[in-house]
């Protein structure tokens, strides 16, 4: 088959147009406003159709939250996951995942993480989906994704890492966000020092 006209060009379309319309919505919602800027200001924006935000993105939420990420598949995931330290596993992936970041993705970040704790009905929207994304993770670590110990390890990671995330914006984005990560997993591995009086 064609790679100019097969399923492999066609995905990198879609990606190419999605980061164009992100990167309209972004400028949009920092010039105007999250709650001020319409899904069809965006499509102008970006050149394209308002049916063609919604079928990419769904909702304006989505907007900020969409990570390229997400539209990779997951099973490349399990290849991380065949000894007994799962924690070590995905802090493996997510070395890996934050080394490949240049400074233009560091500071698309900054950005949609800016609009995400500027916006509750943005933050709600993003930590859903942090969580719909631990089933992966879940299914990945174990034949049996629904086993307490399961998922209660992948909602204490991803909720670590959502944390993690928070502290990095409310420090004004101060130092790589790998070690704020690395302190919250180190925390979750290790555990919670008593609280001083």
């Amino acid at each position: 088959m064609d790679s100019d006209t097969g399923p492999g060009m066609q995905a990198r379309k879609k990606l190419k147009a999605m980061h164009r319309i992100q990167e309209a919505a972004l400028d949009l919602f920092e010039a105007h406003g999250f709650d001020q800027v319409a899904m069809e200001a965006v499509a102008a924006a970006a050149d394209v159709s308002p049916r063609t935000v919604y079928r990419y993105f769904g909702t304006k939420e989505m907007l900020v939250i969409w990570d390229e990420g997400d539209e990779q598949p997951p099973s490349p995931l399990t290849a991380y996951f065949g000894g007994d330290d799962p924690l070590r596993a995905l802090r493996d992936v997510l070395t890996a995942a934050v080394a490949a970041m240049g400074e233009d993705d560091l500071r698309q970040a900054e950005r949609r993480l800016s609009l995400v704790y500027a916006n509750p009905a943005v933050e709600a929207a993003f930590i859903l989906h942090a969580y719909e994304k631990s089933r992966g993770i879940a299914a990945a670590l174990a034949a049996d994704e629904d086993r307490f110990e399961t998922q209660v390890f992948v909602h204490a990671f991803v909720g670590a890492l959502v944390g993690a995330m928070r502290h990095w914006w409310r420090s004004g984005f101060d130092g790589p966000p790998f070690a704020f990560i690395d302190r919250a997993l180190t925390l979750l591995e290790h555990g919670f020092a008593p609280a001083g009086p």
